[in-house]
């Protein structure tokens, strides 16, 4: 559970106040740690949130806040200490902001010094949808790519990538290049894995059988094609859609394919967009994102199951915004 939330109402035009406790650390650690014990109970997890000083909204996701020690410790990062420690809070959230020009994503004084060292913390740290990181020694410029500082902070999951997105690196984050040029170590990434694996195995969900079955759509062909442009799969499996009409595939041989798409929407990580990929009348997948800021992203998709002879695909419009540039059937 993305809750609770527990940050000060330090300022009261903050628009998340209606799910925060308090402007009084003791009362908000007080009321935090008694929800926390009460999801634990139920057989789900909370996750506190935002760690740390996310407190007014204009620039919520960008303001730096310039904060002494002493007031961070006894005003904002108090209530999260008796979640942890009294509450038992095993995941804990990030916030979008910097804190002292250090961004809380990948902030290894919040994420592993006082917080799993000083608290004892033994959970998951997450970074709220889209966040921001840069280097968690020096500061410095930042960027949503910056993945090896996250994990080198103790930071342990990036939110959010599309489903299957991590095996394609939709997100272009730079995790296998940094563990090239040295600013990652595999060590450092192998601490992030055994947090996860760790708050898994200790999740009721682990209880039950372990599996893993994806679906795989089986489609028949159509009959004939009286198309003079028909797109060999074999050939080349990128297929490059048409907005007003059909475009016509044929296979020579059955096979099974997992469909990806490079897909872009010029609008911000707030909107968003969804396509359904049909063939031959069926829907067989649909694509759908946030706004990607103009940038072309990869998703990867479900499996379909295709038989020799002709297919005709188009697109169906849900929520326009989106453009696809290709489609592509990877066999199998």
């Amino acid at each position: 559970m993305l809750g609770p939330g527990l940050n000060i109402r330090r300022n009261p035009l903050n628009g998340r106040n209606f799910e925060y406790f308090s402007e009084d650390p003791l009362i908000t650690g007080s009321f935090a740690a008694a929800a926390v014990r009460g999801i634990n109970l139920s057989g789900s997890s909370a996750t506190i949130k935002h760690f740390a000083c996310n407190n007014q909204e204009k620039e919520r996701s960008l303001v730096d806040a310039i904060i002494s020690e002493r007031a961070l410790r006894e005003i904002y990062l108090r209530g999260f200490e008796l979640a942890v420690k009294t509450g038992g809070a095993n995941s804990v959230m990030t916030s979008y902001n910097p804190i002292n020009g250090h961004w809380a994503a990948s902030n290894y004084d919040l994420c592993t010094t006082v917080l799993r060292e000083e608290w004892g913390f033994e959970g998951i740290v997450m970074t709220d949808w889209w966040a921001k990181m840069n280097d968690c020694v020096t500061g410095g410029k930042e960027d949503k790519t910056n993945t090896n500082f996250m994990v080198r902070a103790q930071n342990d999951v990036y939110m959010v990538i599309n489903n299957n997105g991590a095996e394609i690196n939709s997100g272009n984050d730079n995790t296998m290049e940094s563990l090239k040029n040295g600013t990652l170590t595999v060590g450092e990434l192998q601490r992030s894995a055994r947090n996860i694996c760790q708050f898994l195995m200790n999740s009721p969900v682990f209880q039950r059988k372990q599996e893993f079955n994806e679906p795989i759509t089986n489609l028949v062909p159509v009959v004939q094609c009286e198309q003079v442009q028909v797109h060999d799969l074999e050939e080349n499996n990128r297929v490059k859609p048409s907005k007003s009409q059909s475009v016509w595939m044929q296979t020579k041989q059955a096979g099974d394919y997992r469909i990806i798409v490079n897909i872009m929407s010029p609008e911000s990580n707030l909107a968003q967009t969804t396509v359904n990929v049909v063939i031959n009348g069926e829907v067989m997948t649909t694509v759908t994102t946030n706004g990607t800021d103009g940038n072309w992203i990869t998703q990867k998709l479900n499996k379909v199951s295709l038989q020799p002879g002709f297919y005709e695909m188009k697109l169906e419009v849900v929520k326009p915004g989106m453009e696809i540039d290709w489609v592509e059937f990877k066999e199998m």
